[in-house]
Parts: C-alpha cells; sequence; structure tokens
C-alpha cells in the first residue's frame, strides 16, 4: 500500500479486520517517508504486518526504477529504525520454513530448532522463490546478448549443471536425514515467509502498470481504480511478480480486451486451487478481496475515491487445507 494513500485507506483497512492503532499511524507515515528519502525511492510502500508471540514485524519495500523488479523490503518493530530484509537464502531454508507451522517468536535473532521428522515433499507445484541468477557465457570483454543462445559451449552447460546436481544431492541428504536436528534464524524466516506470501498473493488491479515499447514497466499516471462493473471479474487482478506469474498459452488464452501494454501480468482467475479468492462489497464502497490460501492477504479499494492498495495481516503461515475445505 503506497504510503502516499495509506492514511486514507484506514477505515477500509479496519472494515476489512485489519486493525491499526491510531497512535502508530502517523508514527509509520513519517518513518516511511524518512525510509524513501534515506534510500532515494521513488515510491515506498507499507507492505504488511506479521503478527508474532511478542512484537509485531511491519514489513515495506521500495523501488528506485522498476516496480517489479527492484523492490527492496525492509522490517521494523519499533515503527522507528527499518531494517534490511535478508535476501540470500538456500533451498534447505525454503524447505525448512514450509515445515514450520507456529507463529514467529517476535525475535529476529531467535534460532528456531526444526526436528527432521518428514522428508522432502516430492510435490513440484510450488514455484522457486531463491533470487534471479543469469548465467552469461563468452569472452573476457566482450558484451554478450543474454537472448544469444548459439555463444553456450557444451563444457559449459555439463559444468553447471553437475555443479548445481551436486548441490541438490548435498541438499536432498540433509533434509531426508531423520535424527538431523535442523535450525534457522527467525530474521531468515520472516524473510522467506514474506517472499513466498509476495509470490503468490501480491495483487495490483488490472491498469495500474503500464509497460513502455522499450521494456520499461510503470505506473499509470492517470488509473483512479477500477469501476462498479470491473471489480466482480477476477480477469481484472493480476499477480505483481512477472517472474512468478508470467503469462502461459497466451496464444490460446487471449482475453477479447487483450492490450499487451497492461496485460503482460497474469490474472487471478486461473490461480490453484479455485476458488482460493473471496470477495465482497462493503456499504456499497469499500471493495475487498481476500486470499484464502495466505490468511490475512487481501486488496481494498474505495470505490468513491478509486484509491486501492494491498495489505497483508497475519501469522505468516499458508492454509494447506484449503483445498479440503472448498
Amino acid at each position: 500500500m503506497d504510503v502516499k494513500v495509506f492514511h486514507c485507506l484506514i477505515d477500509a483497512l479496519n472494515v476489512a479486520g485489519c486493525c491499526i492503532y491510531n497512535d502508530s499511524i502517523p508514527i509509520l507515515y513519517h518513518s516511511l517517508i524518512k525510509l524513501q528519502s534515506e534510500n532515494h525511492f521513488n515510491s515506498v510502500y507499507l507492505w504488511g504486518r506479521i503478527e508474532t508471540s511478542s512484537i509485531d514485524y511491519y514489513v515495506a519495500y521500495g523501488h528506485q526504477k522498476d516496480p517489479i523488479e527492484d523492490k527492496i523490503f525492509f522490517y521494523t518493530q519499533n515503527m522507528l529504525e527499518w531494517d534490511i530484509m535478508p535476501t540470500d537464502w538456500s533451498t534447505l531454508q525454503t524447505d525448512m520454513v514450509r515445515k514450520i507451522k507456529t507463529k514467529f517468536y517476535g525475535n529476529p535473532r531467535y534460532v528456531e530448532i526444526i526436528g527432521n521428522s518428514n522428508k522432502k515433499s516430492q510435490e513440484t507445484t510450488e514455484y522457486a522463490i531463491s533470487p534471479n541468477v543469469e548465467l552469461v557465457f563468452g569472452e573476457e570483454g566482450e558484451e554478450e546478448d543474454n537472448n544469444n543462445v548459439d555463444s553456450l559451449k557444451y563444457d559449459d552447460i555439463v559444468s553447471v549443471t553437475e555443479e548445481i546436481n551436486e548441490i541438490v544431492e548435498a541438499e536432498s541428504a540433509l533434509i531426508d536425514d531423520p535424527n538431523l536436528k535442523l535450525s534457522i534464524k527467525e530474521e531468515d524466516r520472516l524473510a522467506i515467509t514474506i517472499k513466498m506470501i509476495e509470490n503468490e498473493s501480491h495483487i495490483v488491479p488490472r491498469g495500474y502498470f503500464y509497460k513502455l515499447p522499450n521494456g520499461t514497466i510503470t505506473k499509470a499516471p492517470y488509473f483512479k481504480g477500477l469501476d462498479y462493473s470491473e471489480i466482480g471479474n477476477e480477469k481484472n487482478f493480476l499477480h505483481i511478480n512477472q517472474q512468478y506469474c508470467q503469462p502461459k498459452g497466451q496464444k490460446n488464452d487471449v482475453r477479447p480486451d487483450f492490450n499487451g501494454s497492461i496485460d503482460f501480468l497474469q490474472s487471478i482467475d486461473k490461480d490453484i486451487p479455485k476458488g482460493c479468492w473471496a470477495s465482497r462489497l462493503f456499504s456499497d464502497r469499500y471493495f475487498i478481496i481476500h486470499n484464502l490460501l495466505w490468511p490475512g492477504a487481501l486488496y481494498v479499494q474505495d470505490m468513491n475515491t478509486g484509491l486501492h492498495g494491498y495489505f497483508y495481516n497475519g501469522y505468516g503461515l499458508k492454509n494447506l487445507d484449503l483445498p479440503f475445505m472448498i
């Protein structure tokens, strides 16, 4: 939720069940403006709040250029000082976080011990959330075209493949050892959890982002939110993570009013399981759509002003029983 409209959507958040103390609103606003100034961000957003057993985490992010790929996340507990979120973690740590079913303790330095009684899940439906890695092969000092596969050599591919296989085998051996006790710092767990929630539940209305002919993504300057005829259609809500939600089978599944400049992200109507989004309109004014897979993730819009935003307010736990509840 953009800090510029945060105070205007407090009533909508209260209606949605995300209660923020009135005394905290000006503190959060001024600290976020300071965060934006110190890091020279074009925009800064209050992402949400992770509820813990003691002191809650407030999460925010900002970006300088690309509003999708260049996001930098921060967290705070005193609403005044913001710490940058860790960005480097392994597949083993990601698997550990998926196994944790307890609330956050509320201490970033707290180390959680996880018993390894369950083997690694064999499901492959989870999307990778590790940072992007781009491999470029070529001679030293030569500028390479990332899309030119002709420059790849067989030995290079075999070398990289063998190295990746060795890492996967080593991590699999650790994961499958039932006698091994695994540990993870809560700060790392927080970062991985937020990335998971961000990938699967952060949405924006269709038309909010605009893709220029040169590939640059920017906010549409005159976008005023969705109207009453549009909010009831899930195709008008798009995932914000471009890598996670690239359109698939676009040639065979194109909406009648397809516009390449705004339809470069995937809509939520194809999300699995079917029915994981629930929307409602309060008092013919506040539109709220909830993500049932990550309870606490929601999108709100004031129909009178067109102001809107995404917010998360929950324990950071995924509802894995949702397919049996729908």
